[in-house]
């Protein structure tokens, strides 16, 4: 992206996250440059009455330089609130559009480790190298000290051109330095991304508590990634050092030709003074917007490199921010009606970035109020089928049908409320158990026994607060921590609950023991009402009670048949999968019952 693309759409983006920004910063400049046009002016006047012994009018200078001095300080608090705020504005706008950019965007790139480590090195830009911050005072500083350079630069002309050679020479040393500088310091931001990643990977594992058990019982494992996170942190701080220090050097390079330029335009201007008999207010004036001029000549040429430096950091903000958002999300169609049929025609996929095809031409039907199993061994495409039916990608090849429409033609949002899915890595939220089927809480007794129905009954009433109680003590001191089943039986809880007419059960009780399974499983009809269902599971004993069941195996479908009928040929998958697992059941439930009667 070029420069001054990149600047356009900087500035327009942060202008449409406050339009007032821009305007007040523009007014303060105008105001700074005031300041320093009357401190400058009125201070040549002010000699100029003391040397030729007018001290009434030396008197009157002081007292209008005083008075203009508090106004446009007034001016200047009032303006600098109204710009602060509006800075506030832009940064908290800019992250909560990153995060939420993330939830519009399609599903894809939030599997893409290119993606997430853009999101890492934007939010890394913003946070620890304060890049927007130092955009937006990039684009102040110019503004402010060319408007200074236009209302002083005239009185130098009309003296002596020789001083703009002087200050002109010492920015283009300056702009050399600047130059050189920001190449070494975007050489070590490039080298400090991927290392800072797993940086914030290593930190975010130690400060959270899910894993404090498995350090506390395996202590070498803590250790370990303790140490890693203390490894990856002195890399970081390494290249940090390194920043500062490639930055302080030439600053201190810039210093020096600052201090070269100051000290040629006095010599200058006092041997003008000599010569031509100038006068000390003259001097004064001179003098002074000299110095004030090259400062501003300084500034200026730095807050341009300040600005490029802030958008070479800020690129993959803009990456992220000028991501499409999902077509899928915002599609728009037909209105979907109620479940009646599922048709997977000869479908293919592959990962976005990968070679390996995951499904290889699968071809299957679901119909009206079917309970259906999809089984297989791991790899072989079973979470995949679910993510095609969810939408959160599309076919590589081949077409799949609701109530025999490509499921791509319904709007978005009409589709996924037929839809309700407890997934393999579903999550719960630290708010109550209540909230967590339903944030809105529409439906308080229909909240509370689908609760009940997955077997939480008992747990509910031993709890002080019931439904309503935290699952964290993040926000209550009065929060729970339940067990892995438990937690497990609210996220299919969650999915009864929704009004929809399919559900799709992703290992919905890999967390739970034999005889919870067990229980689960025979309310699963009262669960479902009237939805049909779709089980994806590796335990085998959600197949018993299947209409049909589904039999994946290296991407296609082997199988399509009841159980009982699978279970007639001894060499199938289907059959090993089973009789594999019915063994370590029948043992696990017969320990269970002995353990309940002791």
């Amino acid at each position: 992206m070029k420069f001054n693309s990149a600047l356009a759409k900087l500035v327009k983006l942060t202008s449409k996250y406050s339009k007032g920004f821009y305007v007040y910063s523009l007014l303060r400049s105008i105001v700074l440059a005031t300041k320093a046009f009357v401190g400058v002016y009125g201070l040549s006047l002010i000699i100029q009455g003391l040397a030729s012994g007018s001290y009434d009018e030396a008197f009157m200078y002081i007292c209008f330089v005083i008075v203009a001095e508090m106004i446009i300080k007034f001016f200047e608090v009032i303006l600098l609130a109204k710009v602060n705020y509006g800075r506030s504005d832009i940064l908290y706008k800019t992250k909560g559009n990153i995060t939420r950019k993330a939830m519009d965007i399609e599903f894809e790139n939030l599997e893409n480790p290119d993606f997430l480590q853009t999101v890492n090195k934007s939010i890394f830009a913003i946070d620890n190298f304060g890049s927007l911050n130092r955009f937006l005072d990039g684009i102040i500083e110019m503004v402010g000290n060319f408007i200074i350079l236009v209302s002083l630069i005239t009185i130098i002309v009309l003296f002596n051109p020789i001083i703009l050679a002087i200050i002109g020479f010492t920015i283009l040393v300056q702009l050399l330095f600047n130059k050189k500088s920001i190449q070494m310091q975007n050489e070590i931001v490039k080298e400090l991304g991927p290392l800072n990643r797993r940086l914030a990977y290593f930190t975010q594992v130690v400060q959270d508590p899910r894993y404090q058990k498995d350090f506390r019982l395996y202590k070498n494992t803590g250790d370990l990634i303790y140490g890693k996170m203390n490894e990856f942190l002195a890399k970081t701080n390494g290249f940090l050092v390194k920043f500062q220090t490639t930055n302080g050097k030439y600053q201190m390079y810039r210093v020096i030709v600052n201090y070269f330029q100051i000290t040629a335009i006095y010599l200058l201007v006092g041997y003008m003074s000599v010569t031509q008999n100038l006068g000390i207010a003259s001097y004064v004036l001179l003098t002074a917007s000299a110095i004030r001029v090259a400062t501003a000549i300084n500034e200026f040429a730095r807050s341009i490199f300040t600005i490029r430096e802030s958008i070479q950091r800020l690129k993959p903000t803009l990456e992220i921010l000028g991501k499409e958002d999902s077509q899928t999300i915002y599609q728009s169609g037909d209105i979907c009606e109620p479940f009646k049929s599922l048709r997977f025609d000869n479908v293919r996929f592959t990962y976005p970035g990968t070679e390996k095809e995951i499904l290889k031409g699968v071809s299957f039907e679901i119909n009206k109020d079917e309970k259906v199993s999809i089984v297989g061994l791991n790899g072989a495409g079973k979470t995949t089928i679910v993510k095609l039916i969810s939408r959160l990608y599309e076919p590589t090849e081949g077409t799949i049908y609701w109530n025999n429409k490509p499921i791509n033609s319904y709007d978005y949002h009409s589709y996924i409320d037929e839809m309700s899915a407890v997934f393999q890595d579903f999550k719960l939220f630290a708010l109550t158990i209540s909230e967590n089927v339903d944030l809105m809480q529409a439906n308080k007794e229909e909240i509370k026994s689908c609760l009940y129905a997955v077997g939480l009954e008992d747990k509910i009433k031993s709890l002080p607060n019931e439904e309503d109680s935290y699952l964290s003590k993040e926000y209550s001191e009065e929060g729970i921590d339940l067990s892995g089943g438990e937690k497990q039986k609210i996220a299919i809880a969650r999915a009864m609950y929704k009004d929809s007419s399919l559900a799709i059960l992703d290992e919905p009780t890999s967390a739970l023991d034999p005889l919870s399974e067990a229980e689960i499983y025979e309310n699963f009809s009262d669960l479902t009402k009237d939805k049909t269902t779709i089980y994806i599971s590796h335990r085998m004993s959600s197949s018993t009670f299947c209409d049909k069941i589904i039999v994946i195996d290296e991407g296609k479908v082997s199988h399509i048949d009841t159980h009982h009928n699978l279970m007639k040929n001894k060499e199938s998958l289907y059959y090993q999968l089973f009789n594999s697992q019915s063994n370590y059941y029948m043992e696990s439930v017969g320990n269970n019952k002995l353990n309940a009667l002791s």
